[in-house]
């Protein structure tokens, strides 16, 4: 099983905290094996407008710059935690058959993982791109492309063996 823990955290940005959730911890989880979903606010919207208006106005009284919150959420992988936060605004998305971009969350997988995931992504209707096969010197085995439902751009990758 590839380890999880070799970056602390990777925060993404998601129009649907419930449905990201959902993909991180199903689909994914399914991949990659022991995610669990973190504790999230539960702020409604009314909520969290009122939470930052209250907030800016006394960072004003105290002279120092205010920084919106979100509402959010997360999955957990071994370690490695990837806060899933709503969306402020719309963010324009790529076209649906994109499937390569970046910003892009990689992550390494074994090359069972890289089979489950041909399997799992298809099962769920996940359309992907790979796996793409690449020669050495590239780090990377192979990879397989696809997106989140909110269209942030995601790889799995098989890391090469060093000889």
């Amino acid at each position: 099983m590839a380890r999880f823990d070799e970056f602390d955290h990777c925060v993404i940005k998601v129009n649907d905290l419930l449905l990201a959730e959902h993909f991180y911890s199903v689909v994914l989880g399914e991949i990659l094996g022991g995610c669990e979903i973190t504790q999230k606010s539960n702020m409604t919207t009314n909520d969290l407008v009122l939470s930052n208006k209250q907030a800016a106005k006394r960072a004003a009284l105290d002279g120092r710059e205010h920084s919106v919150s979100s509402s959010h959420g997360g999955v957990k992988f071994g370690e490695a935690l990837i806060p899933l936060f709503l969306n402020q605004d719309h963010i324009q998305e790529p076209a649906p058959e994109q499937l390569l971009g970046s910003p892009r969350l990689a992550l390494p997988v074994t090359p069972e993982q890289m089979e489950k995931a041909v399997e799992v992504l298809r099962r769920n209707r996940v359309p992907f791109m790979g796996p793409v096969e690449y020669a050495p010197p590239c780090p990377a085995e192979r990879s397989i492309y696809f997106k989140d439902p909110s269209s942030n751009f995601l790889e799995l990758s098989v890391p090469r063996k060093e000889a």
